[in-house]
């Protein structure tokens, strides 16, 4: 914009508390190396069994993936919110940032980040919520509105997945993204991290 120059790479803040929070859940905390490459044949096979997975949220190994992915999430939320992040959601006149990288600016900079609302894309979250674990309430509220889980890994999704080393938002960027950010969780939550992030952005 105006002839300006931005640069993005590692915020050293979200690293230190990534760092914190995997390492008191007991886990070793290790970050990738160097910028992973999309590679095709891959995405292509995750995108066909994606595509034939079973929607089984009562499944018990299903279940136990799902809760642990909500706990760790809201855990990585709370952590957040103690360094001074804040969360909001979008206005309903739509996207304040016009190009996602405003996005990471605003983590950035400003330490706040502005989310779209699940119930905005869904609608009346009343009989899917009762087949996605990701659509219950969280007891949060952002300007008033009740906060789903869905609406919680979305914001620290951003933050530790796109911020945290400055990855954008196309394929390559959504890898790294996913890269960065499964390396936070249990190999309990780690399935339902996979198939929310990797997963989708295969299919």
């Amino acid at each position: 914009v105006g002839g300006r120059i931005e640069e993005f790479g590692t915020d050293q803040r979200l690293v230190d508390i990534a760092k914190d929070i995997t390492e008191k859940k007991g886990l070793i905390y290790s970050p990738q190396l160097k910028y992973a490459e999309v590679d095709p044949a891959r995405a292509t096979k995750l995108a066909e069994q994606y595509t034939l997975m079973q929607n089984n949220p009562s499944d018990p190994k299903v279940k136990k993936a799902y809760d642990a992915m909500i706990n760790e999430t809201m855990d990585q939320y709370e952590a957040l919110r103690k360094a001074g992040y804040k969360f909001s959601f979008m206005p309903e006149s739509g996207d304040i940032y016009g190009n996602p990288r405003n996005a990471i600016n605003d983590i950035v900079l400003n330490k706040q980040l502005s989310v779209f609302p699940t119930e905005q894309g869904f609608g009346s979250l009343v009989e899917a919520s009762q087949a996605n674990p990701l659509l219950m309430k969280t007891g949060e509220k952002w300007q008033g509105k009740d906060v789903t889980a869905n609406d919680v890994f979305r914001a620290v999704h951003d933050v530790f997945g796109h911020g945290k080393y400055g990855a954008g938002f196309r394929a390559g960027g959504e890898e790294n993204a996913f890269q960065a950010h499964a390396r936070m969780y249990s190999p309990e939550a780690l399935p339902a991290v996979t198939s929310e992030t990797r997963g989708q952005n295969s299919w």
